[in-house]
């Protein structure tokens, strides 16, 4: 059958989603959202992990919507710091989160959908699993979006584990302050395409990666007016279990060390962002493609994931390797 809209996941959960969404006449932006919303709410780690959101259509260039983790610590003097020889508690480790944040603006820039109406799908998986308390930050993300990080149900329990009082370095400041959210898309040429990436693929892709962050996974997606969408995110292998909001927290932030130069407060975190839109020689979007799992997207070897449009016939087509 002839298709003109598609999604695609290496995550079913995500993919189940994304597809409901364009099956509803929703967009590209809005189905990789709701499949990342969906994960979210299926996997404890998913929410409070790095995320990046792509995004190009004709006529509109390529916008990349930065959801990575930020370094804690602001509003605050900057701490002593640990010695070598001593013991870093978890509570060093864990940072501000930033996909809600970006998520949130991705979809005002697409104006399609509410972002509850994206975030359904998310709350619907963590009670499904029996997740009560992952269904109910998901339900205050749904009313308030990225506002519901500052509210008391919140900050109580993550400030609990992750805050001064435990080794951290997380704020109340941190939790209300998400900047630099929405970026144009950087170009690298190769042969006769353009293709967009995040500004901070390349150098996310050459700098140390937390094997905490786990499992990479994408959602990739073509609607009927020709917009491209790829989010890219994470499923941690380890971190820190936040019991009431059955949440956790990878271990990503950098612990201040006597002597050695402090990472900025409110800094983004170093996050693979393996996602690209490839536009033909024309400056047209005609490809989404994305290598989930990997610290970079490999241009000039097939992608493991891709979405092609035929911008004649606008018929889409899959390909999973």
């Amino acid at each position: 059958m002839r298709s003109r809209a598609l999604a695609i996941s290496n995550d079913p959960i995500a993919e189940e989603a994304a597809v409901a969404q364009l099956g509803q006449g929703g967009s590209a932006v809005g189905a990789v959202l709701a499949g990342f919303f969906a994960a979210a709410g299926g996997y404890s780690g998913v929410l409070l992990s790095p995320m990046t959101i792509l995004v190009a259509g004709i006529g509109t260039g390529g916008r990349a919507f930065d959801g990575r983790l930020r370094q804690p610590g602001l509003g605050t003097k900057r701490p002593r710091g640990f010695l070598p020889e001593e013991t870093i508690p978890p509570a060093a480790r864990i940072a501000v989160p930033g996909a809600v944040a970006a998520a949130a603006v991705a979809n005002a820039y697409d104006g399609a959908k509410s972002l509850g109406s994206l975030v359904k799908h998310g709350i619907l998986r963590a009670e499904r699993a029996g997740a009560d308390g992952r269904a109910e930050v998901l339900g205050r993300v749904r009313s308030a979006g990225q506002v519901a990080f500052t509210e008391q149900a919140f900050t109580r329990p993550f400030l609990r584990v992750a805050g001064p009082s435990e080794g951290g370095l997380v704020t109340l400041s941190d939790l209300g302050t998400i900047n630099d959210i929405d970026h144009a898309a950087s170009t690298r040429h190769v042969a006769d395409s353009d293709f967009l990436e995040a500004p901070w693929t390349e150098t996310s892709a050459t700098q140390p990666l937390p094997a905490e962050l786990g499992i990479g996974a994408v959602v990739c997606a073509v609607d009927v007016r020709g917009v491209f969408a790829a989010v890219a995110y994470f499923r941690p292998s380890d971190g820190l279990e936040i019991d009431d909001l059955a949440l956790l927290a990878p271990y990503v932030a950098v612990p201040t060390q006597r002597g050695v130069t402090r990472q900025a407060p409110g800094s983004p975190l170093p996050a693979p962002a393996p996602i690209a839109v490839r536009c033909n020689a024309d400056g047209v979007p005609v490809e989404v493609c994305a290598e989930p799992g990997s610290r970079a997207l490999h241009i000039g070897s097939p992608p493991r994931l891709s979405i092609v449009r035929d911008p004649v016939s606008r018929e889409v087509t899959s390909q999973r390797r």
